[in-house]
């Protein structure tokens, strides 16, 4: 339980402070009213990001050690900045992603307070080059009772012994635009 509130912290939290280097390559729309996007790539997935993004690659021993990289909105708030992550853990029992998503959010039912599932839609992304359905689930908590209640996006991709939980936060009251950007971010996601 310690391991599961420390990675729904981790997504909540104001990303500051660390930085690294990235593999970001392809540019993916030109038109200047559209956002640009750009697709980090690792040997372990891809997924693509608003040019505009910060790239968080570098964390200390107090994050979990399965998160792999993180971006946050280049659009600060005073109360809390919208970001992506993605976070490797272990699938002992070799779960489809759709039933290892289903598992997450019942950890979030048990664990977030005033959890609030708003929404769940199917999805078919990629795994090693082939279809692979998922959900897309969307809901409401808070990690404590002091801290703010936030929205997520979060959907996991499956491999052999292996899964890759991605999930967006923000604020209830976060724009249209940086949703929208995170939803695409999602739904690009890939594992090689």
């Amino acid at each position: 339980m310690k391991k599961f509130l420390a990675t729904i912290f981790l997504t909540s939290l104001l990303l500051t402070g660390c930085g690294g280097s990235s593999t970001v390559i392809d540019v993916t729309s030109s038109n200047s009213e559209t956002p640009r996007y750009v697709t980090y790539k690792t040997s372990d997935f891809n997924i693509d990001v608003p040019d505009t993004w910060e790239t968080l690659n570098d964390f200390t021993d107090d994050y979990p050690s399965g998160l792999r990289i993180a971006f946050k909105n280049n659009v600060q708030n005073t109360s809390f900045t919208a970001n992506v992550t993605v976070v490797r853990e272990e699938n002992a029992k070799k779960l489809t992603s759709a039933d290892y998503t289903q598992t997450k959010l019942q950890n979030h039912d048990d664990h977030l307070l005033n959890y609030e599932l708003i929404s769940q839609e199917e999805l078919t992304l990629t795994v090693a080059g082939a279809d692979s359905a998922t959900i897309l689930n969307i809901f409401a908590g808070k990690n404590t009772t002091e801290g703010p209640t936030l929205n997520f996006m979060q959907l996991v991709l499956c491999k052999a012994d292996r899964a890759w939980v991605v999930t967006a936060s923000y604020r209830p009251d976060e724009e249209d635009a940086t949703v929208e950007q995170m939803e695409t971010m999602l739904n690009s996601f890939a594992v090689r």
